[in-house]
């Protein structure tokens, strides 16, 4: 996985400059965004997945299910 610089658009239409973390094959599991000289990190994935004992690539992707 590598962090490529781009942008994100969120669905409110507010648009930052970001690093996104994209795998292989396109998918991305990350985010920085860049916001008032600062950056907002979405997840610290090595360390959630070092939290639950496993590596990036055994929690990444995940699927997830909502309760009613």
């Amino acid at each position: 996985m590598v962090w490529k610089k781009g942008r994100i658009k969120f669905d409110d239409g507010s648009e930052y400059p970001a690093e996104l973390l994209v795998k292989s094959n396109g998918q991305v599991w990350n985010a920085k965004i860049y916001k008032d000289n600062g950056v907002v990190e979405e997840v610290d994935v090595e360390n959630f997945a070092k939290k639950l004992d496993k590596t990036v690539d055994e929690v990444y992707p995940y699927t997830y299910e909502l309760d009613d």
